[in-house]
């Protein structure tokens, strides 16, 4: 059955109710007293609401004005109306809640209507405006009029191309039920047959593209297939030696169940554990970890900031199926139905065009909605985190409360005490008790034999059982041994035959090396702390001529990168142009190396009458975007490492902001791409615009960009990019390489290696760091969320819902991951979350940008008529940004 949209005047928007009726010609004309009959099927495109325009179509009068018209003698209706007084029934005022129907349409990007083959013999011949039916079975094609905009007439097989009809458009194709034109994949130059012909004189290719032949057929081939194939042999040959090795590593046999246990042990007591627990057992996985405080108030904060864009994806999200029921469940739909011929893109372009005009005003309201809320819980957010963090400090006392930072110390030889020389100075200086000294040393020349030397001081258990067990050998060498052994000495570090460091080594090394620029100062008391960062606040410390500042410490011991302590700001500035520029030749190399021969295949496709990428194509998008945002994240990582900060916190805000802005980058990029290829598919297919002009014929990027077709296909390709690329592939496999792997990984290479015991197996099993990295991904994700509001509304709430499926799981993820997965930590810095409160600013900005787009286009129906064009829409724009 079919739904009557009746609509009330009277009222401040359109409510709108559903009126079960046998067809909806009938349903709009039983309350005016219009006849209808079967054969009177309308042809006019608008199925918004039941107005005059159908009715008088149908009565056989002049079409109405408008909606204005029909809400001014809605009040005629019985359907929506009281017979007695003339007012809205009770029943009319309530929302439209979307049936089955609806829903079915809504999530498959259905037409809004239900196109079939008609019945009507009699329209053979006759030329019709964006038809939404089918031809008749006695002219079952659908030939478009050579000067005639989207004007169609339906004829027999052998009459395409003729009858005024475009001439070039020759082949009957049964399953879009049109006449199309040539069509051979990778053809620049195709030769259809003459109405009437059949078989392979049907449609051939005369001119290739550039790296396409021509074949005997008239077809076009690759010339460069050998290189897709020569890239699907090596992958193959490498995923069949991967896969050999992992099973002759899980077919060994287990015969080092100490060492495992050993290193599983070492797993539990290194997690986040209950203090207050006289087990030390680990926090319950139901711990709530937006309020209680297991690992500093940045963690806290993490994870509230995580829960804070929920609640806002949530919000925005029930304000826009509000709009939706209340007013009409076409703002969920338009800009996703999917046009087969294109007779049928003529009326889905003419019925979304001027639906979309009608419904713009409530795109606008939802955005004036969601900006205004936004900059409220905003801030009202940034206040609330400031307290929690303010309270949690006073409430608990850490290291970091009872020691100073000396920055500004001169280069100073290992040879002589400098952590005694330094006490003595600063407690003469501040008059306070020092208990201790940590000097920056700089042993980055000599990490490798340091960190030996601090595990054989730690544990000597594994020297001890290889020293008892002379039985115990290395495996048995095999095909996998060459992998297993990069493993176990590259990644996880450990040589069984590594010497150990004697005492007089230690000894000249220590001697050898240079403390410079930072040291740790802990005084005997947090009072004591705090006098003397007042003693000295404004004179300073002079030790060897140099006058060094005390500062407050900020950070907890286990956030200090002892190596880099020794590197001073202005060794830091070449290091990050060096990171900076990293970053963006890793960007121009996946540009110019991946992206470019891919934009070149993609343009090898003519994009007219059906010429166009498949699913391969949509696959390798994907793989594209997948492996460029890992690529960055390589880059990013390597970047913020090499520029040797002094704590992870800054090197974790430092990768934010090259992560965040090369990923923008990056989406501009594919954006401006991937939009100018779909102009060159539209303009290759003849596309119009609602108003009749070819696409191609548009002069400005504004036209091309408000024009319904663009907005229809960028829409398709920014959800895309969105949504499998950027919310699901990424996350999709990192619980299974950071969690499950290494456990798995780590249990059959030690199992099978007796040699692994003790300090070994505790680093075979090490879990990994924690890491505020998420912040970058959560940016991103909300930055390309407030994009979509640009393009047709249809994808909207789907983005949002794709958004809200992926955080959720986000959250789950590094939940688990924090209580179970990584060694235990202490993070009371909110430096990275305060960048990303500050970098949830450009989410903001576009949001305002879009509400400025959208609001111009309320000044008029075309660009020329609107309030702001051409510089000074940008600038709006931007302004409003």
């Amino acid at each position: 059955m079919r739904k009557a949209l009746t609509v009330l005047a009277g009222l401040p928007w359109a409510w709108a109710i559903s009126v079960d009726e046998p067809s909806l010609p009938e349903a709009c004309c039983v309350g005016l007293g219009v006849s209808h009959s079967a054969s009177d099927a309308p042809d006019f495109p608008s199925l918004d609401s039941c107005g005059t325009a159908i009715c008088d179509h149908v009565a056989g009068k002049p079409k109405a004005d408008g909606l204005l018209q029909s809400r001014s003698r809605v009040g005629q209706m019985h359907t929506a109306t009281d017979d007695t007084e003339g007012r809205p029934r009770l029943d009319a005022l309530m929302p439209r809640i979307p049936r089955l129907g609806d829903l079915a349409r809504i999530m498959g990007g259905e037409l809004p209507w239900r196109a079939t083959m008609s019945n009507d013999s009699s329209i053979c011949g006759q030329s019709t405006f964006a038809r939404q039916d089918y031809c008749p079975v006695q002219c079952p094609f659908a030939a478009e009029m050579a000067n005639n905009f989207c004007h169609f007439r339906c004829v027999k097989k052998e009459e395409c191309g003729l009858l005024g009809t475009v001439p070039t458009a020759t082949i009957p194709d049964y399953k879009l039920h049109t006449c199309r034109h040539c069509s051979v994949e990778a053809c620049r130059t195709c030769v259809a047959g003459k109405p009437g012909h059949t078989g392979k004189d049907l449609e051939r290719c005369s001119i290739c593209m550039p790296g396409y032949h021509l074949t005997e057929e008239g077809e076009c081939r690759m010339r460069s297939m050998w290189a897709f194939v020569a890239v699907a042999v090596v992958t193959g040959v490498i995923a069949v030696i991967l896969l050999a090795w992992y099973l002759r590593m899980c077919m060994r046999r287990r015969t080092n169940q100490e060492g495992i246990d050993e290193g599983l042990a070492s797993q539990r007591r290194a997690m986040l554990l209950q203090t207050d627990n006289p087990a030390n057992a680990p926090y319950p996985i139901t711990t709530n970890l937006l309020s209680t405080d297991l690992a500093g108030a940045g963690t806290i904060c993490f994870f509230r900031f995580q829960f804070a864009i929920l609640v806002w994806a949530v919000a925005m999200l029930a304000v826009w199926f509000a709009l939706a029921i209340f007013v009409s469940v076409d703002l969920l739909t338009m800009g996703r139905h999917a046009a087969e011929s294109p007779q049928l893109l003529c009326a889905v372009v003419n019925w979304g065009a001027a639906r979309q005009h009608q419904l713009l005003w409530t795109k606008v309201t939802w955005l004036a909605i969601t900006y205004v809320l936004s900059v409220v819980c905003f801030v009202v957010y940034a206040i609330q985190q400031t307290n929690i963090a303010t309270k949690l400090d006073a409430e608990h006392t850490t290291m970091s409360d009872f020691a100073a930072a000396l920055v500004g110390l001169p280069r100073m030889s290992g040879k002589t005490n400098v952590e005694a020389s330094i006490k003595e100075i600063v407690e003469q200086a501040t008059g306070e008790e020092v208990v201790g000294v940590s000097a920056g040393w700089d042993y980055s020349s000599v990490k490798k034999t340091v960190m030996q030397a601090a595990e054989e001081l730690c544990t000597e258990q594994g020297r001890i059982e290889t020293a008892q067990h002379p039985e115990a050998s290395a495996p048995r060498a095999g095909v996998d041994t060459p992998v297993t052994n990069f493993i176990i000495q590259k990644l996880w570090q450990i040589d069984v035959h590594e010497p150990q460091v004697s005492d007089a080594v230690m000894e000249q090394l220590v001697q050898g090396i240079e403390c410079e620029h930072i040291a740790f100062v802990v005084f005997k008391t947090e009072k004591g702390a705090d006098k003397a960062l007042k003693a000295v606040e404004g004179t300073g410390i002079e030790i060897n001529g140099a006058v060094c500042t005390l500062e407050e410490c900020l950070q907890e011991p286990p956030e200090i990168i002892w190596d880099n302590l020794c590197v001073t700001d202005a060794a830091r500035s070449p290091l990050l142009v060096r990171g900076t520029l990293v970053v963006t030749a890793a960007c121009l190399a996946w540009t110019i190396i991946l992206y470019l021969p891919y934009a070149h295949y993609m343009a090898s496709f003519s994009y007219a009458n059906g010429d166009e990428p498949g699913m391969f194509s949509e696959g390798l998008f994907i793989g594209l975007v997948v492996g460029s945002q890992f690529g960055i994240f390589i880059a990013s990582t390597i970047a913020a490492s090499n520029a040797r900060f002094h704590y992870t916190s800054q090197v974790q805000t430092r990768y934010t902001i090259y992560y965040t802005a090369a990923l923008i980058l990056n989406l501009v990029m594919d954006i401006l791409l991937q939009g100018y290829l779909s102009y060159r598919e539209m303009v290759g297919a003849g596309a119009h615009t609602a108003s009749g002009h070819l696409l191609g014929e548009l002069t400005s990027f504004q036209e091309v960009f408000e024009s319904y077709p663009m907005q229809k296909s960028v829409g398709k390709l920014l959800f895309k990019y969105c949504w499998p690329c950027t919310f699901l592939v990424p996350f999709l496999f990192e619980p299974i390489l950071s969690m499950w792997w290494p456990q798995h990984l780590a249990r059959h290479l030690v199992g099978a290696d007796p040699r692994i015991k003790g300090v070994h197996a505790i680093k075979a099993f090490e879990l990994p760091e924690m890491e505020q990295r998420r912040y970058a991904d959560l940016l991103f994700n909300v930055t390309l969320v407030a994009c979509i509001p640009f393009i047709s509304p249809a994808y909207l709430h789907i983005t949002i819902i794709a958004m809200l499926v992926s955080h959720v799981f986000l959250y789950c993820y590094d939940h688990v991951k924090v209580l179970r997965y990584v060694v235990k930590f202490e993070c009371s810095s909110l430096e990275v979350h305060h960048l990303a409160m500050q970098l949830f600013s450009i989410p903001l900005g576009i949001l305002a940008g879009a509400l400025a787009f959208k609001a111009n286009q309320l000044t008029g129906h075309d660009v020329n008529s609107l309030a702001l064009e051409g510089y000074g829409f940008g600038g709006g724009n931007f302004g409003g940004q």
